[in-house]
């Protein structure tokens, strides 16, 4: 069962004020405030359901309003963030990706018919492409519905982008904005010509995985990776690298790669034979520095992971593109909120020896809001005691009667 909150938590308190003066009135930085509080803790994170968790609120339609239609700037909003995160980061990796999130309805903003690589099976949903940076914490940054180049959702506001350039428009916004970064991570489905071009372009570094038939020069002909991991396995002593707990033999290598040229090359075999590749455009790289450098890039699928079940994105339900934002970014700048406060905590030592999983931030704001909440009762009368109980009894009541002023 969800905690009535009476009162929005110290750290919400204090992050919140570098952005308080992007909202033109004090009732709209209050809502700020409360979806920033929610948005971690709500079992469902849809604007009624938030709205219903504080003891004090009005109609959802004022908190629904803040999010769909009011005018603060996302652009300035976001340099904020970025900033917050560049004095507690100073640098990182940027990761990129996209994942499947499934929908039902007909009128979600991006809905469509997806193929699902992890199932095999089409399903009705929405892709999103989305980027984090990878440090010492997770933080997610920018997210975008793809949408298919036929989709009824093409219009001349909203033309047809590829995943590809989704990302080079995320990547390029991030250094606009200021966030501090020094190389790109990603699989093997955004590893070409023009990401890496346009990588390299904002000054950059980056390392990506590679498919087994992507082609080399060895010897006066191409071959594929696949064939020159055999043909080197038996060549050259490779290194042995632990990875947690895991031990994998690793060999770097330069060489030209069709369409690429000059990249650094490292070929991993794993405890059941199995070889796989990554490259980068950084030839000084060992075999330690390239797996150092891609680890990284399975922070995002721990996002994902958090991210849907915690933030919101499978509760999205709004129809237009720039609703779908202005949701995002917020429900991301919530994680980066909670995340910086962990990390800045002095009880960070704690969350670290038991893990520092999302689970044990969540327990950490759901136990000063348990505080908040006895000091509340404490202090009370008996009217008060019952707006509590009708906050656990009827969450929705808000949705109800007549609409209430702000």
């Amino acid at each position: 069962m969800e905690l009535p909150i009476v009162a929005v938590p110290a750290y919400i308190e204090e992050l919140s004020t570098e952005f308080a003066d992007l909202f033109t009135q004090e009732r709209l930085f209050n809502q700020f405030k409360r979806l920033m509080t929610a948005f971690p803790i709500a079992e469902k994170c849809t604007i009624a359901h938030m709205n219903g968790l504080f003891t004090e609120h009005t109609n959802q339609s004022n908190l629904n309003r803040f999010v769909t239609t009011s005018n603060w700037d996302m652009d300035e909003l976001n340099r904020r963030r970025f900033r917050i995160i560049n004095e507690i980061e100073g640098d990182g990796a940027v990761i990129i990706d996209d994942y499947l999130v499934e929908k039902y309805g007909e009128e979600i903003y991006g809905v469509d018919w997806h193929y699902d690589h992890s199932t095999g099976k089409k399903v009705w949903g929405v892709q999103i492409a989305d980027c984090i940076l990878s440090g010492k914490g997770i933080f997610p940054l920018l997210s975008t519905v793809y949408i298919k180049e036929k989709s009824k959702w093409i219009n001349d506001d909203d033309p047809f982008k590829t995943k590809i350039e989704i990302q080079k428009e995320h990547l390029t916004y991030l250094v606009k904005m200021g966030l501090g970064f020094s190389y790109v991570a990603m699989d093997c489905w955004y590893f070409c010509k023009d990401m890496t071009d346009h990588i390299e372009g904002l000054g950059k570094d980056w390392i990506a995985e590679a498919k087994s038939n992507r082609l080399v020069w060895y010897h006066g002909k191409w071959i594929s990776l696949q064939d020159l991991a055999l043909m080197m396995f038996k060549k050259y002593n490779f290194r042995v690298v632990n990875i947690g707990n895991d031990k994998y033999h690793m060999k770097a290598f330069t060489v030209k790669m069709k369409d690429m040229g000059a990249v650094r090359l490292l070929v991993s075999l794993n405890k059941h034979g199995n070889f796989k590749f990554y490259v980068s455009n950084r030839t000084d790289w060992n075999e330690t520095a390239m797996a150092k450098h891609y680890c990284p890039r399975w922070d995002i699928e721990v996002w994902h992971r958090e991210g849907k079940g915690n933030y919101g994105i499978e509760d999205c339900l709004l129809r237009s593109r720039r609703r779908v934002e202005m949701y995002s970014t917020l429900s991301s700048l919530a994680a980066n909120f909670l995340e910086i406060s962990s990390m800045l905590s002095p009880v960070y030592a704690s969350l670290i020896k038991q893990g520092c999983t999302p689970e044990m931030k969540h327990r950490w704001v759901a136990a000063e809001l348990v505080g908040k909440l006895i000091m509340y009762v404490g202090g009370i009368c008996n009217t008060e005691v019952r707006k509590i109980m009708g906050g656990l009894l009827c969450p929705y009541k808000s949705t109800m009667g007549k609409r209430e002023a702000s």
